[in-house]
């Protein structure tokens, strides 16, 4: 019986998928872009999470397992067994992977040191982007090599690499990563960064087109648009952006994307914003070439991070808790069905 009742509901999610005939994944990719998801081992096990990735994902990410802190939990020993996993369905499926992330301030592995001279700093990171991307090269297709390297004011985050090589720390990995893997795609990713006029999205936009006119390998930017329905959020501001960085060459991935609102009294009054708003990047998207790929960070409401993270806050992805499509689902699927 209990076999039943699973299969019913996965038949029941599919239906609800499918009913009106478009295609999430499908139509994306119609439309210049990849659609994507953030998404755990766990879910690879679960089958109404499969088919909701096969029908609606055509690149895909790790959410946790491919920092350094989780894939090297000591200096010996790497966990490959959870990225070849998703390698393996993603090879299935037809499916782009893009690693998350190379080097960050968290989730770091115990044996980093602050302490390290730069020459010591410089071989570990040397040793990081060699081991993966000769592992994954011709596999796995872009790199977020360095996520978050900007405080809020615009000013260089002071982590484990500005501290030990200094702030030529950035240059230094996406030279590397080119060298070991020529045609893999590579990333600066950040968050608050979409906005022109925004001190951090300012700050990215100064410090990658100066790569950029250095010759210094680099194709895009992810912005990672964790958004609130709450604080106010400009598109004039948000295209402007993404215009600067069309006319320096540069992709722009919508990389971390969910929406969150009030999950008290107040989430009736704010789900419309949160439509408006979903809407309105996915339009953005289709627009605007430069932007290659929208990826949610998680596949539902049920093990979002946002909860834990946003007292009072919730809600944010286009699928509930009980795994079925909510109505912005349906309406983002309609403006890019268009």
């Amino acid at each position: 019986m209990k076999k039943l009742m699973t299969l019913l509901a996965i038949c029941m999610a599919t239906a609800c998928l499918c009913s009106c005939g478009k295609n999430f994944r499908a139509a994306s990719m119609k439309n210049g872009f990849r659609s994507g998801m953030a998404i755990t081992p766990g879910d690879l096990y679960d089958e109404t999470s499969k088919k909701i990735i096969k029908n609606d994902c055509n690149i895909l990410v790790h959410e946790n397992n491919m920092k350094c802190g989780v894939l090297r939990p000591n200096k010996k020993f790497w966990n490959w067994s959870d990225i070849d996993l998703l390698v393996k369905f993603a090879q299935e499926n037809k499916m782009a992977i893009k690693w998350h992330t190379l080097f960050w301030h968290q989730q770091n592995s115990p044996f980093l040191s602050s302490y390290w001279s730069r020459e010591e700093a410089l071989a570990e990171m040397d040793e990081h982007i060699t081991t993966i991307m000769t592992r994954y090269k011709g596999i796995i297709s872009e790199y977020d090599v360095v996520n978050e390297m900007f405080n809020d004011d615009g000013t260089m985050r002071e982590n484990i690499w500005y501290k030990t090589i200094g702030p030529d720390y950035i240059e230094h990995a996406l030279v590397k990563a080119h060298e070991v893997d020529p045609d893999a795609k590579l990333y600066l990713n950040e968050y608050t960064n979409e906005e022109m006029g925004h001190p951090k999205a300012d700050a990215m936009y100064n410090f990658v087109k100066d790569l950029k006119d250095r010759g210094v390998p680099i194709n895009g930017v992810g912005m990672q648009l964790h958004l609130d329905t709450t604080i106010p959020c400009s598109e004039d501001a948000i295209r402007a952006n993404l215009e600067r960085y069309n006319e320096l060459g540069l992709e722009i991935s919508f990389s971390e994307v969910d929406i969150r609102i009030p999950t008290g009294e107040k989430k009736e009054e704010n789900l419309p914003k949160q439509q408006e708003m979903y809407v309105m990047l996915y339009k953005l998207a289709k627009e605007m070439p430069n932007v290659k790929s929208v990826i949610t960070w998680g596949i539902s409401d049920k093990h979002s991070w946002v909860p834990a993270t946003f007292a009072g806050k919730g809600d944010a992805l286009l699928y509930d808790t009980k795994l079925q499509p909510k109505p912005v689902y349906t309406a983002v699927l309609d403006e890019i069905s268009k």
